[in-house]
């Protein structure tokens, strides 16, 4: 997954400086990744396509457009303008005085910073297939699972079939922070994808990233009135075990599901500690 540093660009169209380190090079990949379902979601298992889902339905509204603290200081903004065709078209002395007076001029900093992030457009054509390494937070059996009436699905990682829910597209583990983005010229890129905040940190969360434009057209719902429904296909191969709990509503769909489906054959369903 790692490249070169001369390949290493950030994903949106600022000059901001690339991390050493990416996000999906930052941590092993754990043996099993799991995820939550309802039990209505059943039909997942049986037909094979699991969802990437947009930012816009998250509950927080910082996910993929967190906070930022600073534009950048003098020297990068004066970096970014010498570098964008249009605005390098202006004299030096011009270019100058625009940083100083963004810097200098209160609230108009913080009204560059809304303007941009608005302009950028990549946070809103990423789809994200959220996972946990953590199959027993009770919190998520809670939430995730209709409090406990569904099931959860542990992935192997290692399986060469795995790579279809983290290809095309980047996996990596979720940083947990509170802290603003510092500087939106240098610091704001990949990274940000893969930072949520604090009180989300119960949730463990890795996270598939996926361009929407790489979804199949056969694979992607429009229901009226909503959003569109970007689906991705997998291969049940990459399935280790079903846990469920006491509660569970769907076990013996489950349990059928696993002795007659010969693509689940191999699939353990068991009670979650």
């Amino acid at each position: 997954m790692a490249g070169s540093v001369a390949d290493r660009q950030t994903a949106v169209v600022v000059p901001g400086v690339s991390p050493d380190v990416f996000p999906w090079d930052k941590y092993p990949l754990p043996r099993f990744l799991y995820k939550y379902f309802p039990p209505e979601r059943l039909h997942v298992l049986t037909q094979c396509l699991i969802r990437f889902s947009q930012r816009q339905v998250f509950e927080d509204v910082y996910d993929l457009r967190p906070d930022v603290a600073s534009f950048g200081n003098e020297d990068a903004m004066l970096e970014f303008m010498a570098d964008n065709p249009a605005l390098s078209r202006h004299p030096p002395w011009l270019r100058e005085a625009a940083a100083k007076h963004v810097l200098s001029t209160p609230g108009r900093e913080a009204a560059l910073i809304r303007q941009t992030q608005e302009w950028l457009t990549e946070p809103d054509n990423l789809g994200v297939l959220c996972l946990t390494e953590n199959p027993a937070s009770g919190r998520m059996w809670e939430q995730y699972t209709d409090a406990g009436h569904g099931f959860v699905v542990a992935f192997d990682t290692a399986h060469p079939t795995f790579i279809h829910l983290r290809s095309p597209g980047r996996i990596g583990k979720v940083e947990y922070t509170d802290e603003p983005v510092p500087d939106f010229l240098t610091r704001y890129g990949m990274n940000v994808y893969f930072q949520k905040r604090t009180q989300y940190e119960f949730e463990a969360e890795w996270r598939s990233i996926r361009g929407f434009s790489r979804f199949q057209p056969e694979n992607i719902r429009h229901p009226k009135d909503a959003l569109p429904i970007y689906l991705a296909p997998f291969n049940p191969a990459c399935i280790a075990t079903i846990l469920i709990r006491s509660q569970c509503t769907v076990e013996w769909a489950l349990r059928t599901l696993t002795a007659i489906d010969t693509r689940y054959r191999h699939v353990r369903v068991e009670f979650s500690r």
